[in-house]
């Protein structure tokens, strides 16, 4: 009986591997980038060199996930780390829509209430907006940079600011 796994490349550039039932998923470190098996085996057993178009398109497909993990990593403004999921940015676009922060606090990422006007989650608004605009423009230089880039540069690649 063969066992699933997921793969996944360290900054560092060695191969993990993870049951993937998620028993083992409190194990994956952070700041990974996901493989599938296809490309795990080829890194940990290359034959023959890849074309640069392969690396090219390899490099690529790393940037969606560093992409939403950089998304969902949260945000420092105004003195507290605030979650930036798809869940929490919905909650501040319905208490922004409905114009009322429910008992004028906030939750922030560390479950601390936090004193709230509209004004304030307003100001958080715009900084989750700007953050992820700063998110897509550092996808878009990757993205060009890696058109450029030689075969040793694309085969180190590992999505980063």
């Amino acid at each position: 009986m063969t066992t699933e796994m997921k793969y996944f490349l360290s900054a560092e550039g060695e191969i993990l591997a993870f049951e993937a039932d998620g028993s083992q998923d409190h194990a994956i470190p952070e700041n990974v980038v996901s493989l599938s098996e296809a490309d795990a085996l080829s890194k940990a057993n290359p034959s023959t060199p890849p074309s640069l178009e392969t690396l090219r398109s390899a490099a690529q497909a790393q940037l969606p996930a560093w992409e939403s993990a950089e998304r969902a990593a949260g945000i420092d403004h105004a003195g507290h780390q605030w979650l930036t999921t798809s869940a929490a940015l919905q909650d501040i676009r319905d208490a922004l829509l409905a114009g009322l922060v429910p008992d004028g606090v906030w939750i922030d990422a560390e479950r601390h209430k936090v004193p709230m006007t509209l004004d304030t989650l307003r100001a958080l608004w715009a900084a989750c907006v700007s953050r992820g605009a700063t998110i897509y423009q550092r996808r878009l230089e990757m993205e060009a940079e890696i058109e450029s880039m030689e075969r040793e540069q694309l085969e180190q690649f590992f999505p980063s600011w």
